[in-house]
């Protein structure tokens, strides 16, 4: 008789702050997921919109959940993870995100088949507020020099091993708007990461992120944890701030502004492939 095949356990942190609009759909993303055991923590940071009654009315795939001001999202996602200390596997999905079909699960079948990564990320879509696919997240196979130059790893399209995330301690309390970005970096330090070059999750984007709203404080984390990790702060990133000063992205000349940096971003790196 063959052995029965045990599934890779995984914790997901769901935190959430009045984002009840988008809440179901990140938790029926989270059903399906096929051939794995997942451990969904949401944390809710004292929603006065519905999210309550949705959490309740999805408890089936909760194991641990609360309601109560706390202490910030990175905090919150590093409470959700440790309710769980015997998975295989850790990830956060933020309320507004959302996983493909069995996209975690594919994750978790590569990693456990590639034992030499310690985290691994795939493609992602960018949807909207009412799910429709408006763009592709700029993903790319990893590299610090790449990393450098811009976030190529879309959060929610994430799944890192639990002893890894145990040994860098979790997402840093200290940054809110690069918690992520920054977190990339010291699972970096302990190994390689993978590129899953397969659609894997939707990050949406909407006039409630907190990026959009807060680029002042988006680039100083950025350049702050570069400086530390990194060691500088590419040219481009000073660019996009002074961009950001004169024409914020939401105005026409903001938008044209992006496009042709982009532009020559793009053919500054083909330029330095064919070289």
């Amino acid at each position: 008789m063959a052995p029965k095949q045990i599934n890779p356990k995984i914790a997901i942190a769901v935190p959430n702050l009045n984002q009840g609009r988008y809440l179901l759909d990140a938790l029926e993303s989270i059903r399906r997921q096929e051939g794995i055991d997942i451990y969904v923590a949401v944390l809710d940071a004292g929603s006065t919109d519905n999210s309550l009654e949705i959490i309740r009315e999805n408890i089936d795939i909760i194991q641990y959940w609360r309601s109560h001001k706390d202490e910030g999202q990175a905090a919150a996602i590093n409470e959700g993870i440790a309710a769980f200390p015997r998975v295989d596997y850790v990830c956060w999905l933020n309320a507004d995100d959302t996983f493909l079909t069995n996209g975690l699960s594919k994750m978790a079948e590569f990693l456990e088949k590639n034992k030499q990564y310690v985290a691994v990320y795939g493609k992602a879509h960018i949807t909207n507020e009412i799910n429709q696919k408006i763009g592709e997240y700029p993903t790319e196979p990893f590299s610090r020099e790449t990393l450098a130059m811009r976030c190529i790893i879309c959060q929610p399209a994430t799944l890192v091993r639990a002893d890894i995330w145990q040994k860098v301690k979790g997402v840093d309390s200290r940054y809110h708007m690069c918690m992520d970005y920054e977190l990339w970096w010291r699972i970096a330090a302990q190994g390689d990461i993978a590129y899953f070059e397969y659609p894997v999750a939707c990050s949406r984007d909407h006039d409630e992120t907190k990026t959009r709203n807060n680029q002042k404080a988006h680039f100083e984390e950025a350049f702050e944890l570069l400086r530390n990790h990194y060691g500088q702060v590419p040219w481009h990133w000073c660019i996009s701030r002074v961009k950001e000063i004169i024409h914020p992205s939401g105005s026409l000349y903001g938008k044209l502004f992006q496009r042709i940096l982009a532009s020559i971003l793009y053919l500054k790196m083909r330029k330095g492939k064919r070289g």
